[in-house]
């Protein structure tokens, strides 16, 4: 991939489009959304992969996810909860089992997992067996 660098942001062609980087959100996606969004976007997608895999129905599936940072340390990520809920009927144990799958499998979490707490929580919005 190559950046051009430009006055208030960097910019890239990617083969979805051209993304644009930069601190400032009128002239740009910031970088932390952008890390968040790809550990979102691995995760999601492979809790969508084991859920069909498994057999677990859902109408809607919504991952939530906050952050802890560090403003004595550059603000640094130390922290990042993701809380996934489905509207489909999922037990408190196979939310726990899917949740450890997720963690252990995508690729983005993984390159993360020993310098950021990650959390991550799969539970059903209309009650468990």
């Amino acid at each position: 991939m190559q950046y051009i660098v430009h006055e208030n942001h960097l910019e890239t062609k990617l083969s979805y489009g051209k993304l644009a980087i930069s601190p400032d959100e009128e002239a740009g996606y910031r970088p932390f959304e952008l890390f968040v969004s790809s550990l979102a976007g691995c995760s999601g997608s492979l809790l969508r992969t084991l859920l069909r895999k498994k057999r677990i129905t859902y109408r809607t599936l919504t991952l939530d996810v906050s952050a802890v940072r560090n403003s004595a340390h550059a603000n640094r990520i130390e922290q990042l909860t993701f809380n996934a809920s489905i509207d489909g009927d999922l037990t408190e144990d196979q939310g726990r089992k899917v949740a450890d799958l997720v963690v252990k499998n995508c690729g983005m979490i993984q390159s993360v997992v020993d310098a950021i707490d990650i959390r991550f929580t799969v539970v059903s919005r209309v009650g468990s067996r």
